[in-house]
């Protein structure tokens, strides 16, 4: 299969390829070059002429809760009935994939949805993007998290945490989530816990992220050595530079806060009365400090945390837009929402860029993404595992 385009973007953040295509065989991208080229090379291959489109590689969402339905108003039929909840899980991911993102990193999900489903996709029985799960989260006892329906596991101490850490591993996570803040409360697991935390992850050649918000929180994850701080909304550049240098990546989840700011917003617009709190605040603080902390050159990546009831499907179009707005090029936006990720995830020597002999995990999109970031919303196809969804 030969895909065409007005452009390649290749996920970089810096190379864009012109009137180029790329050939596809099996999983892998066999080639990329003139479309000439490569129909003259291989002849037998099928061409997909998209023009006006770009090329470039799947969006990557770092941080989603696979078939979170607590906020949904139908919540209560779904709890009830776990084949619903199946069905409602495995439609989400479908949706997922039909927005250009092939590959999540569900960071806490209940009843082994997010391992059942991997599961599913590779015997056939589903479409779904590429899954990388860490089962259930890991809190304090009423921590944040320990209401999420089957989510967390309640731990306390070194032993009970790493022991909780065994068992999701056992039960198929590829990674591991702990939660030690939340809005409404400073630092929650205790510096000994939190370092016990990453040890047995990396002990165990596994990786780890950490939900921390505020300045405390953040400072204790980032002396445990955590792989990933989620949300991070109070991160300071002096944080920021030392994640950098202790290898640390930052999923900042604006969408999670900035999103909800904007609905509100709306409504407010109506003549109803709200009152924005931690959500506007959070969402001013990721306006103004966004583009202060991308610059310490600390690796960036894409998450959407969308749980909000009506929210668009895994978003990560939508929060590269943010990214832009608060001061990055369409460019930069693009390798967080894919080289980043991959690399991140340890796949980046054969994921998240267009290149050959990578996966090919590929999106066409309306409009040149190189220079307008919304483009990205529009989809005109996707290729996951080298087939054309």
């Amino acid at each position: 299969m030969i895909l065409k385009a007005d452009r390649i973007v290749v996920g970089d953040g810096k190379t864009v390829l012109e009137g180029a295509a790329v050939c596809i065989q099996g999983e892998r991208i066999a080639a990329i070059g003139a479309p000439e080229e490569l129909q003259s090379r291989f002849p037998q291959e099928e061409v997909h002429d998209y023009p006006g489109a770009t090329l470039l590689p799947g969006m990557i969402d770092m941080h989603v809760h696979i078939g979170y339905f607590d906020e949904r108003d139908d919540a209560r039929d779904h709890a009830a009935d776990p084949k619903l909840f199946a069905l409602f899980a495995a439609d989400v991911m479908k949706k997922t994939l039909e927005v250009g993102v092939t590959t999540v990193r569900d960071v806490s999900s209940g009843s082994g949805i997010a391992q059942t489903l991997k599961l599913a996709e590779k015997k056939g029985y589903v479409r779904t993007p590429r899954i990388i799960t860490s089962g259930r989260g890991i809190c304090m006892t009423g921590g944040h998290g320990w209401d999420m329906t089957d989510a967390a596991c309640e731990c306390d101490g070194e032993w009970e945490i790493r022991k909780a850490i065994r068992q999701q591993f056992r039960d198929g996570a590829d990674w591991i989530k702990v939660l030690t803040s939340e809005g409404y409360r400073g630092q929650e697991l205790t510096q000994p816990e939190l370092d016990a935390a990453v040890d047995e992850c990396h002990r165990m050649g596994r990786k780890v992220a950490v939900h921390a918000g505020y300045v405390p929180s953040v400072e204790m994850a980032i002396k445990a050595g955590f792989d990933t701080i989620e949300h991070g909304t109070y991160l300071t550049v002096e944080q920021a530079r030392e994640m950098k240098e202790k290898g640390i990546a930052w999923t900042p989840t604006i969408i999670a806060f900035s999103y909800i700011r904007d609905e509100m917003q709306k409504i407010m617009e109506t003549g109803t009365a709200l009152d924005l709190g931690y959500i506007g605040e959070a969402a001013d603080i990721y306006e103004r400090n966004f583009k202060a902390l991308y610059d310490t050159g600390v690796t960036v990546v894409t998450g959407t945390d969308q749980v909000m009831g009506g929210a668009p499907v895994s978003p990560v179009a939508r929060e590269c837009q943010y990214m832009v707005d608060f001061g990055i090029s369409p460019l930069e936006a693009i390798a967080c929402a894919t080289k980043n990720g991959a690399e991140v995830l340890g796949l980046g020597g054969e994921l998240g860029q267009v290149k050959e002999g990578y996966l090919a995990d590929l999106i066409a999109v309306d409009g040149d993404a190189a220079k307008d970031i919304l483009a990205l919303k529009n989809i005109r196809a996707v290729v996951t595992k080298g087939q054309l969804l």
